[in-house]
């Protein structure tokens, strides 16, 4: 069977100074070309697909696949690719699109797939206390800083206990363990239409 040339491609860095990886979808597997190697892996033996909320820093808005291939290994892509250390730039729309797309094939040739939005409960529910934890020790720093009359000090703290709060909220709700079904993803795992680049 010949490939695909108008298959739906999605390109990605994944790392700050790593290759640009290539996403096809070709008619019978996912193309994958990492730069340094090819491979071509049959829709069915992708066996479960995790998709989850993943900013890298506060000002992100950062979304991560997770596949899992029958013999073991794993697979990832995400909407940001890295150009520095500091800087990505948000695939949103691109990267949507070809997740929606890639898991109708999977879920076509695999009826069997998993399919979970979020973190393992675990994990979650670990982040969730921590991130509780940490904004209220945050509040109670500024309700002392504002008892005290530590304007300065209250003002530091109100800076980063909003965005820190906000954070939290995010990863809290948008990372809740949820199964789903591919033609029903969860929005909350993947990014709003309407943003490319």
């Amino acid at each position: 069977m010949t490939d695909d040339t108008d298959a739906p491609v999605y390109r990605q860095r994944p790392k700050p100074f790593g290759f640009e990886v290539t996403y096809r979808l070709d008619p019978a597997h996912l193309f994958v070309d990492t730069g340094r190697k090819q491979e071509r892996i049959p829709y069915a033996r992708i066996v479960a697909c995790r998709l989850s909320y993943r900013p890298a820093n506060v000002t992100s808005q950062g979304y991560r696949a997770d596949l899992r291939i029958e013999d073991g290994r794993a697979l990832r892509l995400g909407n940001l690719s890295w150009k520095t250390y500091f800087e990505a730039d948000r695939q949103d729309d691109a990267y949507r699109a070809f997740i929606t797309e890639l898991l109708a094939r999977v879920a076509a040739a695999n009826p069997k797939l998993a399919c979970v939005a979020g973190r393992p409960f675990w994990i979650w529910a670990l982040g969730a206390l921590a991130g509780a934890a940490m904004v209220a020790a945050l509040a109670v720093a500024f309700a002392v800083a504002l008892a005290n009359a530590a304007w300065p000090l209250a003002g530091l703290t109100a800076l980063f206990l909003v965005p820190l709060a906000g954070q939290a909220w995010a990863m809290a709700r948008r990372n809740r363990p949820t199964p789903f079904a591919p033609p029903s993803i969860p929005p909350l795992v993947l990014p709003k239409p309407g943003r490319s680049g």
